[in-house]
C-alpha cells in the first residue's frame, strides 16, 4: 500500500475536510466505517487507491445526510421487524440523500459514483429468480426508486431487471397499489413520513393476503358449499362484494371498510409493526425446517402462489432481506488488522462549559497577554520595512556604504520597501493529559498550559495577519479519538471564554491532537500554517508522533514544542522549555523571528 507522506491529499485529512463542509463529526481510525448517529468514522486507511477513497467519500457524503436528517429514535420503532426496517431504511435513503444534494450537489455525483464503483467491483447485484419475497421487493425499491427519484443511472438496468422479476412472482393486484404508494415518495419530508408510508406499503400487503388467502378458500365453481347463501354469490355474477381478481377492483379498500384499516389511514406507530410472525398453526408458514422459502416453489395455483409469496414477505426474517446499499459501501471499506494504519484523526467536541472559572483565568493572563503582544507587534512592526536596498539616487545616505564612491560605485542611497503583515494561521495545542497535574516551581503544569495557552491567543489574536486557534487533547471522556476544540479559528477569546480552563483526563494522545491541528489550519487561507504545541513531552506513542511531524514537515506545517517544566526536544525538531507564564514572552520572541515573520 502506498503512503502519502504528505498532508494536503492524505485520506485523513480529505475526510475531515469533507466531513467539516457536509457539517458532521469525521473520526479515522480503526478497521472498520460506521456510524453512531452524531459522528461517522472512517476506517484508518493510509493510502491512494481511487477506487477505495471513491467508496469512502460516497459513504461518509450517504451517512453524513442520516446524520444531518434522520429522525434516530423514529427509525428505532422499526428496527423489530426485519421487512419493516428493509422498507423505511430505502424510502429513508431516498429522501435524505436527495434532500442533501439540494444542499451540496457535489454529493449527487459523489454517491453515484460510489455506487458505480460497487457494481463494477461485483459488490451489488440483481438478486436471483428464486430469491426470497422479501428480498424481491426491496430490490426494487431500492433499485427503482433511486434510479426515478435520485437520478442514479449506474442502476437504470437493475431497476428493469427487478420491476421484471416483482411482477413474475407478486399479485397484480399488490404491484399496481405498489406503485401507486410509491407515487408518494417525492413528498415525503420527514423519517416519521417515511415510516407512515412504510406501514402502509405493509398494510396493502396484509389487505391484498387477506383478499388471495379468501380466493384460495373459495370452492371451485360447480361444486357445493356448505353454505348455500355463499355458494349463491359466488355464482352470481352480478356481486360485487367478493374480489374477482381484476387489477383495478382489488386495489380499491372496501367502502364500508373501518377507517383505520385504508392505506390511507395506517398508523405511524405499530408497537411491533404490522407484518407480525405467523400465528402458531398458520398453514402458510414463510419457511420450512431447511431454512427453505415455499414461496420461491411453484404450486398448482395462482392464488395459493399468491399467499405464499405475500405471507413470506410479511413474516420475513433478517436474513431473507436484501443487504443495504450502503451495508455493502460499508464492508466495502472495511480493513484487516495489516492493512489498518495506527493513525486516529479525532472528532473535535464542544469543550465542558464553566463560565466562572474561565473568566477568572482570562483577567489573570490579560496582562501578561498584552506584554506578549507589545512585544511580538513591535517585531512585526519592524520587520514590514525589509533590509534597505541600496539605490544610485536617494534622499538617506548609508555611512557604511561610502566606500563604494571610491570604486565608482554610485548606490549609496538607502530604500526601504514595505512588507505585508504576517499572514499566518496559529494552532495551539494544549496536552491535558494527567501527567499534566504534576507540579512545577509550585504551579501545576496543567495551570502553566491554560495560562500560557490564553495569553498566547489574546496576543496573536492583536496581531494583524495572525488567525490563532487553540485544541486541547484528549477530549470526551479523555478518549483519544476525540479533542475539545476550545476555540477555533475566526473565533475571539472572550467569546469562547466560558470554555477555558478545564481539567485533565484520559492519556496523551500527542500524535492524534497534531493530526487535528494539522487538518484544521491546512483548512485556513493563511499561506504559513504553525503549530504550536504545549505538552510534557511523554506521548502514548513516540512512533506515530514522529510520524505526523514528518508529514507535517513535508506539508510546510511549521511545529513547534513548548514544554512544560521539561525539554521536548526529543520530539520536536524546534522547541522551548518554560517553568513560569513569565518565561514564555522570552522565549516565544527568539523564535518569532521564524514563526511571524516571512525569509
Amino acid at each position: 500500500m502506498k503512503t502519502n507522506r504528505t498532508l494536503n491529499n492524505a485520506f485523513p485529512i480529505v475526510a475531515a475536510a469533507l466531513g467539516n463542509n457536509l457539517g458532521v463529526k469525521v473520526i479515522v481510525g480503526g478497521e472498520d466505517a460506521r456510524t453512531n448517529g452524531d459522528t461517522i468514522q472512517i476506517p484508518a486507511y493510509d493510502g491512494d487507491d481511487p477506487d477505495y477513497r471513491d467508496v469512502a467519500w460516497g459513504y461518509l457524503a450517504h451517512e453524513a445526510g442520516h446524520v444531518r436528517f434522520t429522525d434516530m429514535e423514529c427509525f428505532r420503532q422499526a428496527s423489530q421487524v426485519p421487512i419493516r426496517k428493509a422498507i423505511l431504511n430505502v424510502l429513508e435513503d431516498v429522501r435524505i440523500e436527495r434532500q442533501l444534494a439540494e444542499m451540496y450537489p457535489g454529493t449527487r455525483l459523489t454517491i453515484e459514483k460510489t455506487i458505480r464503483k460497487m457494481i463494477d467491483q461485483g459488490d451489488f447485484a440483481m438478486q436471483p429468480p428464486n430469491a426470497h419475497p422479501a428480498a424481491v421487493l426491496e430490490s426494487f425499491l431500492l433499485f427503482h426508486l433511486r434510479t426515478r427519484e435520485l437520478g442514479q443511472t449506474a442502476l437504470s438496468d437493475l431497476a428493469d431487471e427487478a420491476e421484471r422479476l416483482l411482477e413474475e412472482r407478486f399479485p397484480t393486484g399488490a404491484v399496481t397499489r405498489l406503485f401507486g404508494l410509491l407515487s408518494e415518495v417525492p413528498r415525503l419530508g420527514s423519517t416519521r413520513d417515511c415510516l407512515i408510508l412504510t406501514d402502509r406499503i405493509l398494510r396493502m400487503i396484509e389487505e391484498e393476503l387477506a383478499k388471495a388467502e379468501e380466493e384460495v378458500e373459495k370452492p371451485p365453481r360447480g361444486e357445493s358449499g356448505t353454505g348455500g347463501a355463499s355458494d349463491n354469490t359466488q355464482a352470481d355474477p352480478g356481486n360485487t362484494d367478493s374480489p374477482t381478481g381484476d387489477p383495478d377492483e382489488i386495489a380499491q379498500p372496501k367502502a364500508d371498510a373501518p377507517v383505520g384499516d385504508s392505506d390511507q389511514n395506517a398508523p405511524a406507530d405499530v408497537p411491533n409493526g404490522p407484518a407480525d410472525a405467523a400465528p402458531a398453526g398458520d398453514p402458510h408458514p414463510a419457511t420450512d425446517g431447511n431454512g427453505v422459502s415455499p414461496a420461491s416453489v411453484p404450486s398448482d395455483g395462482k392464488a395459493d402462489d399468491s399467499v405464499r409469496v405475500l405471507r413470506a414477505v410479511l413474516s420475513a426474517r433478517a436474513e431473507d432481506v436484501g443487504q443495504d446499499l450502503f451495508e455493502c459501501a460499508r464492508k466495502t471499506l472495511s480493513l484487516t488488522t495489516s492493512q489498518a494504519s495506527n493513525l486516529v484523526l479525532p472528532a473535535a467536541d464542544e469543550p465542558p462549559e464553566n463560565p466562572e472559572n474561565g473568566r477568572a483565568l482570562l483577567d489573570k493572563t490579560v496582562l501578561e497577554s498584552t506584554r506578549i503582544r507589545s512585544k511580538l507587534q513591535g517585531l512585526v512592526q519592524a520587520s514590514r520595512l525589509k533590509r534597505p536596498a541600496l539605490k544610485s539616487l536617494g534622499r538617506k545616505i548609508s555611512g557604511n556604504r561610502l566606500h563604494r564612491l571610491a570604486t565608482g560605485d554610485p548606490r549609496v542611497f538607502e530604500q526601504r520597501l514595505p512588507q505585508t503583515a504576517p499572514n499566518t494561521a496559529v494552532h495551539v495545542l494544549l496536552d491535558r493529559s494527567p501527567s499534566m497535574r504534576d507540579t512545577v516551581v509550585h504551579q501545576r503544569r496543567i495551570d502553566i498550559a491554560w495560562e500560557a495557552c490564553v495569553a498566547l491567543a489574546l496576543a496573536l489574536e492583536g496581531i494583524p495577519g495572525v488567525n490563532p486557534a487553540i485544541t486541547a487533547f484528549p477530549g470526551h471522556e479523555g478518549r483519544a479519538d476525540s479533542v475539545y476544540r476550545v476555540m477555533d479559528h475566526g473565533q475571539r477569546v472572550r467569546q469562547r471564554a466560558p470554555y477555558l480552563g478545564f481539567e485533565t483526563d484520559g492519556g496523551t494522545p500527542l500524535a492524534q491532537g497534531l493530526w487535528y491541528a494539522a487538518s484544521r489550519v491546512l483548512a485556513c487561507r493563511e499561506p504559513r500554517k504553525v503549530i504550536l504545541a504545549l505538552t510534557d513531552g511523554k506521548p502514548d506513542s513516540e512512533a506515530a508522533v514522529r510520524d505526523i511531524l514528518d508529514r507535517c514537515t513535508a506539508s510546510g506545517i511549521e511545529v513547534v514544542g513548548i514544554g512544560l517544566g521539561i525539554t521536548v526536544g526529543h520530539l520536536f525538531e524546534r522547541s522551548i522549555s518554560i517553568l513560569e507564564i513569565q518565561e514564555l514572552r522570552e522565549r516565544l520572541f527568539e523564535l518569532s523571528s521564524d514563526l511571524l515573520i516571512a525569509a
